[in-house]
């Protein structure tokens, strides 16, 4: 293999993939990335057979060919190189001569023979989408999905399509984010369960990607591909929670705050947590207040009160102030809607004017 490419294209499309990769002492080669040179073009290829991917950029082969190497050490040498805007690999005795400027490199490489096949998804159906509103939808919500895998399904992301949009929804049974992204061909994108773990995987391969991506399905996996990238993802095969049964229909209470002030209220708040993260809210509208309070028995406590406006009746709850604060990255809104049920009920909070989030907390006993 010898082939010559543009260093800086290089380094980005390693980027994309270059955390893909994961140590296994059992099969120390899924540690690795696959270059292979072919027809005009570098290929790289990575998996932990939960995901895999492939990308491609131009480049002017002399020798056609594969190697597989070290991910993290060939990306970190690539994004360190300076000078020469070119660099030209080449297989040295199953190792890979690096060649930029002044500098000339061997990276140790494992047999390409060993380097497991990305499946191709046998597909029952598929549709095109638009990178930037799928990467927006899924990023708004996955922070919610579990972290642990006892249930599958609730450490996911769930994709259906609903009307024009495509709706994102994860939860951990204690609090739920729901995000709609108007989208084309919504209708033709069969609904499917994402582990949550592979959606920063998908967020960097879809990044910068500036035409409409093919999306195919099969029951056990997920795929999208473009003229740059193959991306496939495994799938859960389950079934989500009915989650739109638990989502209140009428408030007795709401109060509407700046977000800016609400993130410096909990962000101070949060220097007097306990290890159960607890906050109260006090709600009153009859005394046109709105309070936070957190109290820690080793350090001791803060009250905050918080400008709003406020109706209904009052209540005081207590929650994961964790839970809260996760919200604000997903919520573009400058301010914030914050509605209650009652004193057992969860709170839903949206932004001001902004239909399309939907973010929901369980109390937590008191």
């Amino acid at each position: 293999m010898k082939l010559e490419c543009v260093r800086e294209r290089l380094s980005a499309q390693l980027s994309k993939i270059d955390k893909i990769p994961s140590k296994n002492a059992n099969l120390p080669i899924l540690s690795c990335i696959l270059i292979s040179a072919r027809k005009g073009e570098l290929v790289l290829r990575a998996t932990n057979l939960d995901v895999g991917v492939e990308v491609s950029l131009p480049a002017h082969v002399d020798i056609e060919g594969s190697v597989a190497v070290p991910a993290q050490m060939f990306s970190s040498l690539i994004s360190q190189l300076k000078g020469d805007k070119s660099v030209v690999l080449e297989s040295v005795e199953g190792n890979v001569k690096v060649s930029c400027g002044g500098v000339v490199s061997v990276v140790k490489g494992l047999s390409p023979d060993d380097f497991p096949v990305i499946p191709e998804v046998d597909s029952v159906a598929s549709t095109t989408i638009n990178p930037e509103s799928f990467t927006k939808g899924i990023l708004s919500v996955s922070f919610a999905a579990s972290q642990s895998q006892v249930k599958p399904e609730l450490a996911s992301v769930y994709v259906y399509s609903l009307d024009e949009s495509l709706v994102f929804v994860s939860t951990d049974s204690f609090r739920l984010a729901e995000k709609k992204v108007k989208i084309k061909n919504a209708a033709d994108f069969n609904p499917v369960i994402i582990p949550s773990k592979n959606v920063a995987d998908i967020a960097r391969v879809l990044a910068g990607v500036d035409e409409d991506v093919v999306v195919c399905f099969d029951k056990s996996q997920i795929q999208f591909k473009s003229n740059s990238f193959i991306f496939v993802s495994r799938v859960i095969e389950g079934t989500f929670p009915n989650y739109a049964q638990i989502i209140p229909k009428e408030y007795s209470t709401e109060a509407i705050v700046l977000k800016s002030e609400f993130i410096e209220a909990l962000k101070t708040s949060s220097l007097f947590s306990d290890k159960f993260n607890q906050i109260k809210m006090i709600i009153s509208p009859s005394e046109k207040k709105f309070e936070t309070q957190v109290k820690n028995g080793d350090i001791g406590e803060i009250i905050s009160r918080i400008h709003t406006s406020l109706s209904g009746e009052d209540v005081e709850l207590s929650f994961n102030q964790r839970y809260i604060t996760d919200s604000m990255q997903a919520i573009s809104s400058d301010s914030i809607v914050l509605s209650f049920v009652g004193a057992t009920k969860p709170l839903v909070m949206r932004g001001v004017g902004d239909k399309t989030f939907l973010y929901l907390v369980m109390p937590m006993n008191k």
